[in-house]
Order: structure tokens, then sequence, then C-alpha cells
């Protein structure tokens, strides 16, 4: 009898669940005959994870001694090039890593004192690290590091102008003067610091005469445009941070936050950048860093009014010291630099002669193009000074004396990493002497470098 397409399907079925029952038999009676390996640890299968793991994964209870997923917040990761915090670790993977006994995570600990390297990046020495070494040699050491790549730049020039003895002065300042623009020093700044060498010097001078005479000039450029620090009295010291699009303005007021908690006390951030994606959220994974307050809305939120909350915070509260940070900005928006007039009336009404410090951040990878950047916020804002950020990455550095000359700006910081430690106070004679040092034993730079005793 012929079968209708139908019963073929069915008893084709009924078939295939016969196979898959019979294969599942056997397989239970061979594991149950085969004793177990000695050689195999007990525990969960690889790859798989224990009960403990599991619970931790699911928020459910765990064994004693061991930490629930709802009892501490895992740590959040730096905000990648893109914008976006990294992906988190499975459940199962932060729970194994709890799990891992002490004597493995002391063997992690770099030697010699400096602390384990961040992912992605080098270990970074402290002063902790460092005991034979003051704070002014470490300072000192990093500028002399951060503008390796200017000074190369600058003295692949200027070593053949001076190496040669006996040179016409005139024809040795022309060159100079080349070497001094390359170096994005400008034309005005370095028509003027010829000059001066041209006065202090008479014909015949040595090499080395001629680089202390440059040296001194630029000290002079830089210290001419000091200024004190702002003292609020008992309020608490509002500073504002501007800076365009892209140049570490938000990485800087984490290192200004870090820097002036350990200086002056408690510190409120304003996230006030309400405008970017994910830039609320970037700034707040570098205040849990830095381990300071961050007052915070809604991304389009009125920036003013993020402003006017971190200052009533920081008054109920206690603190020394308030950061805004704006949103990034190009120059030539009027709009949004109207905007940061507002943020400065608001926090003015709260406290007398708020905002204290208007700090503006520009790229030295940028070169001349932060001169008309700082012009322009000039106008808008009345800095007060400049952050020099990213200064480790560029061989433009010599914009540092176009600012202080073209601008009367002081340059308050330098950014020369990206650890929280790496923005260093700018001081002139330090710059300078790292600027145009030559390379010497490593002693020999700090020695060198060392601000003189009071």
């Amino acid at each position: 009898m012929a079968l209708t397409p139908h019963q073929i399907v069915v008893l084709a079925v009924a078939i295939e669940i016969a196979l898959l029952g019979i294969a599942a038999v056997v397989e239970f009676s061979c594991r149950k005959k085969r004793p177990p390996s000695a050689s195999q640890p007990a525990g969960p299968a690889p790859g798989r994870p224990d009960i403990a793991q599991t619970a931790a994964g699911r928020g459910g209870p765990l064994s004693a001694g061991t930490p629930s997923a709802t009892d501490a917040q895992p740590e959040k990761l730096p905000l990648g090039a893109a914008g976006t915090a990294p992906t988190s670790p499975a459940p199962e993977t932060r729970a194994r890593a709890e799990a891992q006994p002490p004597a493995r995570a002391a063997s992690s600990a770099a030697p010699n004192g400096t602390q384990p390297a961040p992912a992605g990046g080098p270990i970074r020495e402290t002063a902790d690290s460092a005991p034979t070494a003051d704070a002014g040699s470490l300072r000192a050491r990093r500028i002399f590091h951060g503008v390796g790549k200017t000074r190369a730049k600058l003295l692949a020039v200027i070593t053949g102008v001076l190496g040669r003895p006996g040179a016409p002065l005139a024809e040795t300042c022309e060159q100079l003067e080349e070497a001094l623009i390359a170096a994005d020093v400008g034309v005005a700044a370095a028509a003027k610091l010829v000059g001066q060498v041209k006065q202090r010097l008479a014909p015949g001078a040595t090499p080395e005469q001629v680089r202390q005479a440059l040296k001194e000039a630029m000290v002079r450029i830089l210290q001419a445009t000091a200024r004190p620090p702002a003292d609020p009295g008992e309020a608490p010291l509002v500073v504002l941070v501007a800076g365009v699009n892209g140049v570490g303005k938000t990485t800087s007021v984490a290192k200004l936050a870090a820097k002036f908690k350990a200086e002056r006390g408690p510190v409120v951030v304003a996230a006030a950048d309400t405008f970017r994606a994910a830039a609320i959220d970037q700034l707040a994974v570098w205040c849990r860093r830095a381990e300071v307050e961050l007052i915070r809305q809604q991304q389009g939120a009125d920036p003013a009014a993020v402003a006017f909350d971190a200052v009533q915070a920081a008054r109920s509260r206690g603190a020394k010291t308030v950061i805004i940070d704006t949103a990034g900005r190009l120059h030539t928006r009027t709009n949004l630099m109207e905007e940061l007039k507002k943020i400065a009336r608001v926090v003015g009404r709260e406290i007398a002669g708020a905002p204290h410090e208007r700090w503006l951040v520009v790229d030295a990878t940028t070169g001349q193009n932060a001169i008309s950047q700082a012009a322009v916020f000039t106008g808008a804002l009345e800095l007060s000074g400049v952050i020099l950020a990213k200064l480790d990455s560029s061989a433009r550095g010599g914009v540092i004396i176009a600012i202080a000359d073209q601008l009367g700006l002081p340059v308050r910081f330098v950014g020369l990493g990206e650890g929280l430690e790496d923005l260093q106070e700018f001081d002139p004679a330090e710059f300078c002497e790292a600027l145009l040092a030559e390379e010497r034993a490593q002693g020999e730079q700090v020695e060198a470098l060392r601000p003189a005793a009071a």
C-alpha cells in the first residue's frame, strides 16, 4: 500500500526521535561505567562558571566572603577615542577576577615602588617612586621630556647655526630667527628675540653665549605676562574653562580638579558641556578617578543652570574650588560665545568677582592657530590665562612665547601626558632651560633644571 506524503513525514520524524533517544541512553550508560580521572580537578567543566559565579551574574546569593554584584559598582573605564565607553566585562568574568587569591594580585605590582600601568598606558613615575628627587626636580624632568619634540626641531637648526665659531653675528642671528619661526614662535616674537640677542652680544660671540642670550630673552618675554593667582577670600574659587572642540579641555578639567583638591581641599566640577554627546559621561569617569564631586544635568540642559547649581553646591558643602567645564565651540560661532558670557554673568551674581579665573585650553599641536583662538576668546571672556595641552605630542611648543608676546596672556599649566598628574604648573625659566638644553645624562638634566634654592 502506498503511503501518502503526510504519512511519510510523520514516519521520518518518529524514526529521528527514536534514534536520538537510543543515542542518549548509550551515552548515559558509558558515563556511568567510566571512573573519574585522578588528574581531573574537581569543579565545573572548563569554560562553565561555578555556582558562585553564576549567582554573581544573576545578582543572587553568593558564598561567604564573596561580594555580591549589587554591593559594589564596577569601576568604569575611560572613554574611547570615539567618545563611547568600552564594553564592561561579563558578570562571570568579574566574579572570577574578584575571587583570585591575593598573591596573584600582589604579583602585578610594578617593581621599585612604581604604580602598575593602566590598560593601554605606560608605567608613570610618581613622587613616591623616586624618593631621592624632590618635587621640583620631578617637575623639571617632566618639562624636559615634554618639550622634547620642540627642542629637537629647534636645536636641529640652532645647533648648525651656533656650531660655526667665528661666523658673522648678523648671519647667525638671521638663521636663528628662521629657526624660531619654524618652531612656531611667531614672526613678531622671533624678531624681538633676535633683536635682544644682538643687543647683548658683541661680534665673535661663542655659540654658548648666543644660546644663553636667547634663553634669557625668552624668559623675559614669558615673565612679563606673569600674574598672581586669583584670591577669592573665604568664597570658593571659581574657574571657567573654555576651548574649541578636541583640544583636551575635558581631561584638563579633571587634571585641574585633582590638583586643586590636593592643594586647596574639596572641589566641585560643573558639567556645563550639555551639548556634545557623551561629554557628561566622559567627565563623570574622570571625576571618579580624581575623587571629586560632579554636578550634572541632562544633555541639552541650560549650561548656565548647571554652573549655578555647582556654585550653590560648593557653598553649602564648604568646597574650596568650583571648576566649570564648558562646551567646546568654534571661536567663530558668535551664539556659542554669548553662551559663555551668560555662564560668567550667572556665577558672578552668586559670588562676587566670579569666575575668578578664565582659562583657555589650546592644543599645542595647532601651532599659530592657537593665537587666533586665544584672541577671539579674550574678547568674549577677558581670559586670565592659557592651558597648553598635548605639549608632549607637539614639535610646535614655541607657540607659548607667541601667546605671551602677542596677547599678553600667561601660560598657567602645560599638559605633558594623559595621567591626572601630568598637568604641570608652567615655569618660564624651567621651560626655556628645557627648550634649549643639550642632551645630557639623566642626572645632569635633573641637577641643571632644579629650581634655585630660595
